[in-house]
């Protein structure tokens, strides 16, 4: 991408009306003190007013905006004790704050720059007291005051997907970074012509951003969703989803190992279409036609997939979504714990770590109502008379769920296999406001009314209630209309 010329910015500043909360201009203020107090201030305004940037211009009359330039030098400059300014600075402003000197000369005058980033997570400090602007003042962020409860609000809304993955950008170098036709096509819009016409729809999204320089900043989502290579954005390139295929049931061999570098937009399609094609059985005559079989259910592995890269925790920097098959099962994989207790995922209310994410594709048709991924899977592993969806979740290790491939009958399960069968079983019929019985549940396991299967699925049933893992839904009931439902229902 090109450079950005420091004057094209500078201009892009003194065309503001006034002098913002996030920019301040000075001719020759050498203050370290002064200096400390402003970026701190000028870190969190940028944070409050939802900009990703400030500045403090040495070079610019305050007021008239003229370019006077400045005998300002920051490696020059000294703080208290003599300490050149740029190592007193790291010393007395807070951990969390992102700054950057960078200085030009244009027709004879001598200009400084001050870049700030926006703060996250928590205010900027200097000398451990955060400050703020007020128009054009600096001023103490008073502890326990609404302005600094609602900064802290403001920061902790900001989240992963918000955060710029590229800046700098010119609307070609967009183009190139994004596919800007896969947006419109998903969400069944004609494609208008033009740069500036193209990207208005993205910034509406916040997929980009205007920078006050007349360049563009891609966001993470941006990124994630449109990317033509995740590769181009250095703190994306784990995202992107992989498909190891090994050999056996275990991971020492390795047939294939895939990468779906593109945005989830484009990825997701393919990557389900590589997974369904690396499971296939072979086809069947289906009257006049030959239809493909898979050794899973279509739906179920579409699901899971999409869970593992909606639900992953983004900010995770060593892991991405992973699918892993293996001769009789399929892992998927992603990083973070899931945000609903594993029993529960079937019918707690939906959560996410990334809303905006799940909002787009969900426009796009690419995942299902929140909620309902889990019912469809289940639901479909029981059409399919297959084992049950299985999963694991913890902090340290992020989320797993497999796919079972192999015989599914009910005298070939193990007893786990038949316990996750009944729990699934009866979590699905209450989330439809059914309640499981011993025929439904028959039903599930593809059992008919033999004396022995009855009282097969009567033993496992009481055993299950036994273990408080369903509980019957009425105790004035006779035994043979019993009806339960989950245990914490």
């Amino acid at each position: 991408m090109d450079e950005v010329e420091p004057i094209e910015l500078l201009y892009s500043l003194i065309g503001y009306p006034s002098e913002t909360e996030w920019i301040e201009f000075k001719e020759g203020n050498a203050d370290p003190e002064r200096i400390g107090r402003d970026i701190s201030a000028l870190a969190n305004s940028a944070a409050f007013h939802g900009r990703d940037l400030a500045y403090r211009i040495w070079g610019v009359e305050d007021g008239s905006r003229r370019l006077v330039g400045t005998s300002f030098n920051h490696n020059e400059a000294r703080g208290k004790g003599n300490q050149l300014l740029p190592i007193w600075l790291k010393h007395t402003i807070s951990a969390n704050a992102s700054y950057e000197f960078s200085e030009f000369d244009r027709d004879g005058l001598h200009f400084v720059v001050l870049t700030i980033h926006a703060a996250v997570g928590q205010p900027v400090c200097f000398n451990k007291e955060a400050y703020i602007r007020e128009g054009s003042s600096t001023t103490r962020l008073e502890p326990g005051s609404a302005k600094e409860a609602e900064l802290w609000r403001r920061l902790q809304r900001a989240d992963f997907e918000t955060l710029v993955a590229r800046k700098d950008v010119t609307d070609e170098g967009v183009l190139e970074l994004l596919d800007v036709s896969a947006f419109y096509a998903g969400l069944g819009i004609s494609q208008p012509t033009g740069p500036e016409s193209l990207l208005y729809a993205l910034r509406e999204q916040d997929l980009v951003r205007p920078q006050d320089n007349g360049r563009w900043s891609v966001t993470n989502l941006g990124a994630l969703l449109l990317a033509r290579n995740l590769r181009d954005f250095a703190c994306l390139r784990k995202r992107a989803v992989r498909v190891i295929v090994y050999q056996g049931k275990g991971n020492i061999d390795i047939r294939a190992d895939h990468e779906f570098a593109e945005g989830y937009v484009m990825s997701l399609p393919k990557a389900l279409d590589y997974i369904l094609d690396q499971t296939s059985e072979g086809e069947e005559d289906q009257g006049a036609y030959r239809r493909r079989v898979h050794a899973y259910p279509q739906r179920a592995v579409r699901e899971m997939l999409n869970n593992t890269v909606i639900h992953q925790d983004l900010s995770a920097t060593d892991a991405g979504p992973l699918v892993q098959i293996y001769d009789n099962r399929i892992e998927f994989s992603n990083p973070g714990a899931s945000l609903i207790p594993v029993e529960r995922v079937l019918n707690a209310p939906s959560k996410t770590r990334n809303t905006d994410l799940v909002r787009i594709l969900r426009q796009m048709g690419l995942c299902e109502e929140g909620g309902t991924g889990w019912d469809r899977a289940v639901e479909s592993c029981e059409q399919a008379r297959t084992f049950s969806p299985r999963m694991r979740s913890e902090e340290d290790m992020g989320t797993v769920v497999t796919l079972f491939r192999g015989d599914a009958a009910f005298e070939h399960m193990t007893r786990q296999e038949r316990v996750d069968a009944l729990y699934w079983h009866t979590c699905l019929m209450y989330a439809q406001r059914e309640a499981m019985s011993n025929q439904s549940l028959r039903e599930r396991f593809g059992l008919g009314d033999e004396r022995k299967d009855v009282l097969a699925v009567s033993r496992l049933i009481r055993s299950c209630c036994d273990d408080g893992l369903i509980k019957v839904l009425d105790d004035d009931s006779g035994p043979r209309f019993r009806r339960y439902i989950p245990g914490w229902a």
